[in-house]
């Protein structure tokens, strides 16, 4: 079973109705599945970008996508927790206050990160800089070393943010253990478990 599989489905047929949706919900803790419909039903569809700008204007932040049927998806979806900010996240947010289009709830979620520290949190990982322990950890297996540098960006990016994401010592050293292990056998370790 899916995890939230309990919460609510909200349907969206247009990015307005999303915002409208947020405007009256934005404040509530628990997430939801956002409903859409896909391209091929044109008159309903509301695009993952269109869906991303809501969600990042009122505070909240995407998760598990999932599909329903032929026509239609859904997404969980949910008020921001203390977690980092990705890049293309901030950029989002730099975007919309450009364009008038973040709401008060969307400046109190950076505030907030800013406060925390999570705004700058991944900055190494979005820079693609390794962490010392995991520098120290490939550079003793080179075969490791080497895979793990040919990885595509996105595939390095992903590891990266796994291995910062750890929230103990242990849990990051077994992270970068098996990253290893895995750029050893020229293998992309799935940063989800």
């Amino acid at each position: 079973m899916t995890a939230g599989e309990h919460l609510e489905h909200v349907e969206i047929t247009s990015e307005h109705a999303l915002r409208a949706w947020l405007a009256e919900h934005h404040g509530q803790r628990a997430g939801v599945w956002i409903v859409t419909w896909k391209k091929h039903v044109p008159d309903r569809h509301v695009t993952h970008e269109q869906v991303l700008d809501q969600l990042i204007a009122f505070g909240w932040t995407d998760g598990i996508l999932r599909r329903i049927d032929a026509d239609r998806t859904r997404q969980l979806v949910s008020p921001r927790r203390t977690k980092p900010w990705a890049k293309s996240y901030k950029d989002r947010v730099e975007r919309l206050i450009t364009e008038g289009r973040i709401h008060p709830a969307g400046l109190a979620a950076v505030e907030q990160a800013k406060a925390t520290g999570m705004w700058d949190a991944m900055n190494d990982v979005d820079a693609l800089q390794n962490p010392d322990d995991l520098t120290a950890a490939l550079q003793a297996h080179p075969p490791a070393d080497v895979n793990f540098h040919a990885f595509p960006p996105s595939g390095r990016r992903n590891i990266l943010r796994w291995i910062a994401s750890a929230r103990t010592p242990e849990t990051r050293t077994k992270r970068i253990d098996r990253t290893v292990a895995d750029a050893q056998r020229n293998v992309q370790v799935k940063s989800n478990g």
